[in-house]
């Protein structure tokens, strides 16, 4: 029995699946709805159709996001997801002792944390499972230099998590893991809607409205109308939202993102900070699309800013380690 090889990323948002010669074959939201019954705790979905049941369920299913800030939260429940992945992956094929994988991980998880992530893997039907921190993927998969002495800094804004982490050598230098990322800050954006106008409104909406309006630009003039429910009066209503009025919500969170960044330059060797005032910093994730984050970040870290050119990099850079397993050992080695 021929054996499969992938790449996976188990995001706390999003979980993605990389195939050898067919690219990214599976992107969904990393959930699961359970049966909640006692003896039958049955899967009843996986992915982006466990999402779209929230708030749509009797008593009798719970959806799970089993994954948090990168790292196994609920074993059981993580596991069954993955199950599901795979089955979707594979439709016609029993898993087993055939599939191996290297997965993205957080920076500084502990070793139970690992060994978490290993037990999930294989419990789901993954032989062997490599771990390797998600931002040598990313730099793989984005033609970053990092297999020479120069040192480069690369930043991670993902759903829950922060990554910030100089490399060279194929090794992390120094890497900073801290829990701000863009489902923060939509839960502070739901929080003032709700103070400011008496709604209750979808993490799900607020996340199109963050994407759509929000900026760094302190006079943007976008605005978005969305639909929430009245707490007072429990009806429908509609209410505009101004970029405006969001800004300082979202200057907050990305000022303290800014603030880490030049906390690990500064500790950082004035070697490794002349390499990075040369070749600046790279930035990825899904928190990088608000508009303005360029200048915003030039201005707060004084270097020049680069974002990435390839779509999911991480997930893509997974393919150059099953490509070349020497370079997978040595990674595995280094970090």
């Amino acid at each position: 029995m021929s054996t499969s090889y992938l790449g996976i990323k188990l995001g706390s948002t999003t979980t993605y699946i990389y195939k050898p010669g067919n690219g990214i074959v599976l992107r969904e939201a990393s959930m699961v709805a359970m049966s909640s019954n006692f003896k039958f705790k049955d899967i009843k979905a996986v992915g982006n159709e466990a999402k779209r049941m929230i708030g749509k369920t009797g008593e009798d299913t719970k959806i799970y996001s089993p994954i948090v800030n990168g790292v196994v939260e609920y074993e059981e429940y993580a596991t069954n997801m993955l199950k599901g992945f795979l089955k979707k992956i594979y439709p016609t094929k029993k898993l087993g002792h055939n599939i191996k994988a290297v997965l993205c991980t957080p920076l500084g998880i502990t070793p139970t944390e690992k060994k978490s992530l290993e037990i999930v893997c294989f419990k789901a039907g993954i032989a062997d499972v490599y771990l390797v921190p998600d931002i040598i993927c990313y730099a793989l998969g984005n033609g970053i230099d990092i297999k020479s002495e120069t040192s480069q800094l690369i930043v991670n804004i993902g759903g829950d998590t922060t990554n910030i982490a100089t490399v060279s050598n194929y090794t992390i230098i120094k890497g900073y893991n801290f829990a701000i990322g863009g489902e923060l800050i939509n839960i502070a954006i739901a929080k003032y809607i709700e103070e400011t106008y008496n709604l209750l409104v979808s993490l799900e909406q607020v996340d199109r409205l963050k994407l759509e309006i929000c900026s760094l630009f302190e006079n943007y003039s976008a605005s978005m109308e969305i639909m929430g429910i009245n707490k007072t009066t429990q009806t429908k209503e509609r209410v505009l939202i101004t970029a405006t009025e969001l800004y300082p919500i979202v200057y907050y969170y990305y000022s303290k993102i800014a603030e880490a960044i030049n906390s690990i330059i500064q500790e950082s060797d004035p070697s490794v900070v002349e390499d990075i005032s040369k070749n600046g910093i790279y930035f990825y994730g899904g928190a990088t699309r608000i508009v303005g984050l360029e200048r915003f970040m030039s201005e707060h870290t004084k270097f020049k800013i680069h974002f990435s050119n390839i779509s999911k990099s991480n997930i893509v850079g997974t393919g150059e380690l099953i490509k070349y397993p020497q370079l997978l050992k040595r990674i595995l080695k280094n970090n």
